[in-house]
């Protein structure tokens, strides 16, 4: 019987996208099973269809897309340059998915000011709920990645594009963010 599970699962692995397995009783009294439907004397007909899932972190690792689920990654940042350019590339060369936001534009200002607790730091890394992370040292990255879950071998993933105005020039004047230390 165990045998029979384990077919239909590796059956199940190898059929399209949508699809469909068949049970059913034969002439003689014996379970059947088949990706094509039964004949029509077949008796006690089941169809089970398969769906091939997808998940948000698609083409990332397993492991990768676990650790995304239990500790998102966020990444607040604007253009302060070369240091920001630098934590940015470090999550790209990690293959960690992430959110890009900036602290420097009017839509982000309530969120900014929760998070930072009045800190101005950039760039900031958020890690689930509870882990955040002051300035860019990619051997502090790295522990708190790695605490988090995160596999240390995942392909490196193509940076988010996201163009300078996103993260250069805030709504308003008065939505810049306070000057403040940059680590």
């Amino acid at each position: 019987m165990r045998f029979i599970g384990f077919a239909l699962l590796v059956a199940a692995a190898a059929i399209p996208a949508q699809a469909a397995l068949y049970k059913w009783i034969d002439a003689q009294g014996g379970t059947q099973y088949s990706d094509r439907p039964p004949p029509p004397n077949a008796r006690k007909v089941e169809e089970h269809k398969i769906v091939k899932n997808t998940i948000g972190t698609a083409g990332a690792p397993f492991a990768v897309q676990e650790a995304a689920k239990r500790n998102p990654v966020t990444l607040w940042m604007n253009d302060c340059g070369d240091l920001c350019n630098r934590a940015r590339d470090y999550l790209a060369k990690r293959g960690i998915p992430h959110t890009v936001r900036n602290p420097a534009r009017q839509d982000e200002q309530e969120a900014w000011k929760k998070i930072s607790g009045g800190d101005n730091s950039i760039p900031l890394l958020i890690i689930g709920t509870n882990r955040t992370v002051k300035g860019f040292d990619a051997n502090n990255w790295g522990t708190a990645i790695d605490a988090a879950g995160y596999p240390r071998g995942a392909p490196a993933i193509t940076p988010p594009a996201i163009p300078p105005a996103a993260y250069s020039a805030p709504d308003s004047p008065q939505a810049a963010a306070p000057a403040g230390p940059v680590k």
